[in-house]
């Protein structure tokens, strides 16, 4: 009785998921085309016209070829506003997309994120509600005018917006107005920030007593992110004679000029910090990752360059960035787009430069290398340009874990070329040592040794007396010692032993391969 009842319990449940379930399903599916959730509009009401509109393919090949947002044409420095209440979790640069600040909304499950900021006037962990003043519309990261890049996506990856993405004009409603909450913090710099490097230098309070704030915008409204004390010097990036761009003890942000009075210039200088440069030699379609901190005493307002053909004039692979900041990694978005396993054979040059607000380039990286096909010998571990059984010794003892191999050894050990080392590999290299010692002639006591050892198959016993008997034969031309005849046999029943249990490894499946 029991049995029956569960089973009946079983398909009544069958029959609510196959009712319930999809129609909850195709709802959630489709909410942000049925049910759009009222917002804000994210700009002034003057700025509604959207240069490139969401592509939906992006959550199919997600690539940046399909634009996974809107971008909404407006003036440098206008405001940028939170459509619906959430939380900052960022706000900073993230390469390509520049300054960009990411909310989260924990009632509709999704993050919106608002990029090429030229400045912004919230931090993470900062509650905000509909119509707050969250940024400012820039040109910053991979952009070629000011804009807002606006999106919405369910999740993040590293802290990057990752699909699934959605179409903010069908995802939101924006109640057929542009305006933005009255009740909105006042602004923090917008429109009226027309800060010039002109103003640039190291600075220090005057009329001071207990210290400076580094506020948040050109107001004095803004919310404090620091302060600088009394007497301090602090380094003035930009300013317009009323506020400055100030950097102080790790804190950016903007300081009344009021109390400020400058020190001397700041000399324009930039460097790089933990930067890679290809070999001299790179095998064809070998990986090479772009690595670099680059540091600038004044901001940084461009960063270009990548691999170049070896008369330094035609582009093969570059990149180009906007940072607007004195500090930028090439790890990010110069990595992902300089792409060396994609080169052919030949010679290049790999150079990076860049260019600060006063205007001086600098030079940063400029390296020249080649590509070709590689020059490794497959099968010498030991690197004494030939392969034998030492080699083999080496190889056994990888895949047995007694020994790890250096970046070298591992290609060389390749013997397959399918990118791992394993079994298989120590076959080829049997197989090419075999051939090796049929095509030279037995001349020493070691050569008739390593070839009876390589050529060994069988078991451990069959091959140990062979390799004795002919190092008992062999010896005494070398020397007349007693000692000197038994140690050639020694020596040969070892590697013999290692070969055979290599063999009976490969062939039983004991040896882990990766």
């Amino acid at each position: 009785m029991d049995r029956i009842i569960k089973k009946a319990a079983a398909i009544l449940l069958a029959v609510i998921c196959i009712i319930v379930v999809p129609s909850r399903v195709c709802m959630l599916g489709s909410y942000a085309a049925e049910q759009p959730v009222s917002a804000i509009w994210p700009l002034d009401k003057s700025f509604q016209k959207i240069t490139t509109y969401f592509n939906p393919l992006r959550n199919e090949y997600d690539v940046s070829g399909y634009h996974n947002a809107i971008d909404i044409e407006a003036d440098a420095g206008a405001n940028i506003f939170a459509p619906y209440p959430g939380t900052c979790i960022s706000a900073g640069w993230m390469d390509a997309y520049g300054n960009m600040v990411i909310l989260f909304h924990e009632d509709l499950g999704v993050y919106t994120f608002y990029a090429h900021c030229s400045s912004m006037d919230i931090t993470a962990g900062k509650a905000v509600s509909g119509g707050d003043v969250i940024a400012h519309v820039g040109s910053t990261g991979q952009s070629s005018g000011n804009h807002l890049h606006f999106g919405i996506c369910d999740k993040l990856l590293s802290g990057w917006p990752n699909r699934t993405y959605y179409d903010p004009l069908t995802y939101f409603k924006f109640d057929g107005t542009a305006v933005a909450n009255p009740n909105a913090a006042p602004s923090s710099g917008g429109a009226s920030c027309d800060c010039k490097a002109d103003y640039a230098g190291i600075y220090t309070t005057k009329g001071v007593v207990t210290f400076l704030y580094i506020r948040a915008g050109h107001s004095a409204d803004s919310a404090a992110l620091g302060q600088i004390p009394a007497g301090a010097q602090v380094m003035v990036t930009m300013g317009n004679g009323k506020w400055a761009h100030v950097e102080y003890n790790g804190v950016k942000g903007y300081s009344s000029m009021d109390y400020l009075e400058k020190v001397k210039d700041i000399e324009s200088s930039m460097t790089i910090a933990n930067a890679t440069k290809p070999s001299s030699t790179l095998a064809l379609g070998s990986a090479f990752g772009v690595r670099g901190t680059i540091t600038s005493a004044l901001p940084i307002t461009k960063v270009w360059g990548g691999v170049y053909s070896k008369d330094g004039a035609t582009a093969v692979q570059t990149a180009e960035a906007a940072p607007n900041a004195t500090t930028y990694n090439l790890s990010g978005y110069f990595d992902s787009h300089i792409v060396f396993n994609k080169l052919t054979e030949g010679t290049y040059i790999y150079r990076i430069e860049a260019e600060d607000t006063s205007g001086k380039k600098f030079t940063l990286i400029d390296a020249v290398f080649s590509v070709g096909k590689s020059n490794i010998l497959a099968g010498d571990l030991n690197n004494d340009s030939k392969v034998g059984i030492a080699d083999a010794v080496i190889m056994q003892n990888y895949l047995l874990g007694g020994a790890k191999f250096t970046e070298l050894q591992f290609l060389s050990a390749d013997m397959n070329k399918d990118k791992s080392v394993d079994t298989f590999d120590l076959i080829v290299m049997r197989k090419k040592l075999v051939e090796g010692m049929e095509k030279t002639p037995e001349t020493t006591t070691t050569t008739s040794a390593a070839t009876t050892a390589a050529a060994t198959t069988t078991t451990t016993t069959a091959t140990a007396a062979p390799a004795t008997t002919k190092a008992s034969t062999t010896a005494p031309p070398a020397t007349t010692t007693a000692p000197a005849t038994t140690a050639p046999a020694t020596t040969a029943a070892p590697a013999t032993t290692a070969a055979a249990t290599t063999t009976a490894a490969a062939t039983t499946g004991s040896v882990e391969t990766w």
